[in-house]
């Protein structure tokens, strides 16, 4: 089948775990030719070539995106490359809208998978805080009818266009893939139809964690955090949780790894202020192989996350055999069962947290027990090639529908 694949930076080829690149690849690997069209973007020199090769013989093609119209990448669907199948990739794509309307027209089934709704700011009132106010379900412009209804109330034209051209591709592709079964509830919330709505996750890339884990028992007394020092992540909550956890387990040192430390100086507060600032370490950006190291050598991995999209540290703990604490929110409870593959606590309770902790630091066994059906999960629920298997068998049916509704319509 020939596929193509429409993302916004996934391919960029310095970051070859992303999930559009796994999937481009899998596909490939299976016999499907796959393309892959993304943002050109100057900025960054993984985005600055117009076309190159990928690993697994996955061509990339990068246009100039001015607003929502980029009329390179239009005219490669077009004339070059004509797939049997698109799928896009995050719903805030500014390709999304034309490569959408243009498979309408050429009768080219057309999959989306969101990638975070609740990252989106017409829906919620806080990204870094999404659940702590009811969702703006009325506030996401779907429909001409919604769009034009917005503009005579006096909205900003620019905001509610941006809006419409944003959202309008959820009604208009054939089939919507959601990364959690809450998400999928949110979507159908928007107006979206259920049996258009496939669960799957996304694929990590684990390879690099096939060797056998070190035992948990061995490990030092190591509470790890990776993420974006941002409230979303939560690692404010980690800063205030650790003088708790001091007390308890004197040995105790926490590790922040982040490519984003603009919340540095916050977190640096707390733990003065929480006597704990010499048991304190932050560093990133780290290495893949850095990062590895620091997982295998956790005797936990603490994400005390206010929301998640997917949640790809948690997964990559799992493998690297790192008992996990986490909350009980979107999508984290859906990767972590309690008490089976780790612990989940409740939504900004520094207390709950920090006594998960200090568990896991003082029962090794139960850790020990919680990573390894952890450990099961995470290389038979997220590898590339489970999520190629279920994505063929999505596409196959797309592609069957399609074409016998082309025989109806007498094409």
């Amino acid at each position: 089948m020939r596929i193509l694949i429409v993302s916004t930076y996934g391919f960029d080829p310095a970051f070859p775990s992303r999930p559009e690149q796994l999937q481009a690849r899998a596909l490939a690997a299976r016999g499907h030719a796959v393309v892959a069209h993304e943002y050109l973007d100057t900025r960054y020199p993984g985005q600055s070539h117009r076309h190159e090769w990928l690993p697994g013989g996955v061509p990339v093609h990068r246009a100039a995106t001015p607003g929502f119209f980029a009329p390179e990448a239009l005219l490669r669907l077009l004339r070059a490359d004509r797939p049997e199948l698109i799928h896009l990739h995050h719903l805030r794509n500014l390709l999304g809208f034309q490569t959408v309307l243009a498979a309408r027209q050429l009768g080219i089934p057309t999959v989306l998978t969101v990638h975070g709704l609740l990252h989106d700011g017409d829906l919620v009132a806080d990204r870094e805080r999404p659940l702590e106010a009811p969702l703006r379900y009325h506030n996401v412009l779907t429909t001409p009818g919604r769009l034009a209804a917005r503009l005579a109330r006096g909205a900003h034209p620019r905001r509610a266009v941006r809006n419409y051209l944003i959202h309008a591709p959820l009604l208009w592709v054939d089939h919507v893939i959601a990364l959690s079964r809450a998400e999928r509830d949110l979507l159908a919330r928007l107006g979206l139809d259920p049996l258009r709505i496939s669960v799957l996750p996304n694929a990590v890339d684990l390879r690099a964690y096939e060797g056998e884990a070190p035992p948990v028992g061995a490990r030092p007394p190591l509470v790890l955090f990776i993420g974006q020092l941002v409230p979303r992540k939560g690692y404010d909550l980690l800063a205030l949780a650790m003088p708790l956890v001091a007390r308890a387990v004197p040995e105790a040192r926490f590790v922040f790894v982040s490519h984003n430390r603009g919340g540095e100086p916050e977190l640096r507060r707390i733990a003065a202020e929480g006597g704990v600032a010499e048991r304190l370490g932050i560093v990133g950006p780290v290495s893949e192989a850095e990062k590895i190291g620091l997982l295998r050598e956790a005797a936990v991995m603490a994400a005390p996350s206010r929301y998640e999209g997917f949640g790809i540290p948690l997964i990559e703990a799992l493998a690297a055999g790192a008992p996990v604490v986490t909350t009980d929110v979107v999508a984290g409870n859906e990767i972590i069962a309690h008490e089976r593959t780790g612990l989940l606590t409740p939504y900004g309770d520094v207390e709950a947290l920090a006594a998960a902790i200090i568990r896991l630091l003082r029962d090794r066994a139960l850790g020990a027990r919680l990573a390894a059906a952890g450990r099961t999960e995470a290389f038979t629920r997220y590898s590339a090639e489970t999520l190629a298997v279920h994505l063929e068998a999505l596409y196959d049916r797309l592609v069957a529908r399609r074409e016998l509704q082309q025989v109806g319509e007498g094409w």
